[in-house]
């Protein structure tokens, strides 16, 4: 991951320890945040848990979640990612890199969500060269899946394993195969 991705509206950076609160009030305070992800509230100490995971993460192997923030004022609104993973049900599965995302209920409808994730698909499809991107997310999550059609991706029911989710994919329009 970058150290750093600045928008016009938008800083997404790596978490610090100062972050924790803010995050732990962002996500579990609403519970259309959560809904989806995980179904539960956490407590502030599994949320502190899960922010000191991505910062080692992030220093260890420089993989993981960047903080977003407002520009202005530094606000802390959300988070959104880049995640390696294979495919378990596949036998020659290559990987997949998947395009994540969750910001406070009070920033939704505000074009932030899609204005990081095109932040971090420039970043992948330009700096690291990756052929697509994949997010998966839940049939009913009507939210997700517009913002998934918003950034052009093409929707299709996941594999058994997964369903009913729904999975996104962005091929890039910068490599072409053949």
């Amino acid at each position: 991951m970058p150290p750093l991705l600045e928008t016009e509206r938008l800083i997404l950076r790596p978490y610090t320890e100062a972050d924790i609160d803010s995050a732990f009030e962002v996500f579990e305070g609403h519970p259309d945040v959560w809904r989806f992800d995980p179904g539960y509230a956490r407590t502030r100490e599994q949320r502190a848990g899960l922010i000191r995971g991505l910062i080692r993460s992030n220093e260890e192997d420089g993989e993981g979640t960047l903080a977003i923030t407002l520009r202005d004022s530094g606000q802390f609104i959300g988070q959104a990612g880049l995640q390696l993973y294979i495919l378990p049900w596949e036998p020659f599965a290559t990987p997949e890199v998947e395009l994540y995302y969750k910001l406070g209920r009070a920033f939704w409808g505000q074009g932030y969500a899609a204005e990081a994730c095109r932040a971090l698909i420039d970043f992948a499809f330009g700096r690291m060269r990756l052929l697509r991107l994949v997010t998966v997310t839940q049939p009913d999550n009507r939210y997700s899946l517009r913002l998934l059609q918003r950034l052009g991706m093409s929707l299709a029911p996941a594999p058994d394993p997964w369903k009913p989710a729904v999975i996104g994919v962005l091929l890039n329009p910068r490599l072409r195969l053949g």
